[in-house]
């Protein structure tokens, strides 16, 4: 090579070598899934596909409050269990008005601290449920409910923060119960 060629060899190396460099770490986040995130009735962030372990993410609103406790109900032999979390997201869409969703929250949290009682007494602690209160449906439509409104829905995400099953129009516990098992 020539000496005039030489150095702009060499800033040319350096130059591919960088950017090279600089896109790497966005190639390897290519596979990284959107996180989506809220707040539980508690006021926490919440991570609806956080990475780490199996996330059961069931769809509820006022109205299907039984059924979606009987689907719960379904994996509480898994609530224990170190790689496993459950989220419930209850879709108050224009249902509640602003002054109203402090009260809205603080009646949430009351069924939660009952439910979490109830798990205590089965022997099922560990993580407890985060329950997230969508009053304008930014969880709901980031999850892809956003014309969900009259049947219970559930979303597993892997470790990874992945969607790996969706079942929708859930009527029957085992069901719910049958993927846990094969999954968990």
């Amino acid at each position: 090579m020539s000496r005039v060629s030489f150095p702009f060899y060499w800033r040319g190396c350096a130059l591919l070598a960088l950017s090279v460099a600089l896109l790497l770490p966005g190639l390897a986040r290519a596979d990284a899934p959107v996180k989506i995130s809220g707040e539980d009735v508690y006021g926490k962030p919440v991570t609806v596909n956080a990475p780490g372990h199996y996330t059961f993410v069931i769809y509820t609103n006022p109205d299907l409050e039984d059924d979606s406790r009987t689907m719960t109900r379904a994996l509480d032999s898994y609530r224990s269990n170190s790689n496993f979390v459950l989220v419930s997201v209850v879709d108050l869409r224009g249902g509640v008005p602003p002054t109203m969703r402090g009260i809205v929250r603080t009646e949430i949290r009351n069924a939660t601290a009952k439910e979490n009682q109830r798990l205590e007494k089965i022997g099922s602690v560990g993580n407890h449920s985060p329950v997230i209160a969508d009053f304008n449906g930014a969880i709901l439509n980031a999850i892809g409910w956003d014309s969900i409104y009259d049947e219970v829905q559930m979303v597993v995400y892997d470790p990874k923060g992945h969607e790996i099953k969706r079942l929708t129009n859930i009527s029957d516990a085992k069901q719910v119960k049958k993927v846990a098992e094969s999954i968990l």
